[in-house]
């Protein structure tokens, strides 16, 4: 009986063993610098908050019957995008968005603002995938907040 369980034990143990935790990579200082220098130059912030309105314009029309209307109105969207723009003004988020990116890609993308000033009055922005999925799920859970607390009163 004790070989029985000791085997058991042994079985369990190999079994049960799991992998270590992944180490989250953090942006260097330099990369922060680089990276806030390329939102201040390529208006970022705007670029973004125009984006959200977009998706949140998106997300607050419903189709039904064959007729649009909207679930929200402009003060219930006024209070998502602010949310939102709070959420974004915090730069950690948007560190974490751009560390990917090497410091050389970072100094080309800022020289490339610079010399092109007219992509900053356009709002053109790059963008990477993650960014905009981040976005337009934060987006969903504001309009979901806001349709429950409404769904409650």
């Amino acid at each position: 009986m004790k070989k029985y369980f000791f085997l058991f034990f042994v079985i369990l143990s190999v079994s049960s063993y799991s992998q270590s935790v992944i180490q989250t990579k953090f942006p260097t200082e330099t990369q922060k610098k680089l990276i806030d220098e390329l939102i201040e130059v390529s208006g970022y912030n705007n670029s973004l908050m125009k984006t959200a309105n977009l998706l949140l314009f998106r997300k607050s029309m419903q189709y039904e019957n064959g007729k649009n209307f909207e679930i929200l109105n402009k003060e219930e969207k006024k209070i998502v995008l602010d949310r939102i723009k709070h959420s974004y003004s915090r730069k950690d988020k948007l560190y974490f968005d751009f560390m990917n990116l090497t410091e050389k890609n970072l100094i080309n993308l800022i020289k490339f603002y610079n010399e092109n000033p007219n992509l900053k009055s356009s709002n053109y922005i790059f963008s990477s995938d993650i960014i905009i999925h981040n976005l337009d799920n934060e987006i969903s859970l504001e309009v979901n907040k806001i349709l429950k607390d409404k769904s409650t009163k």
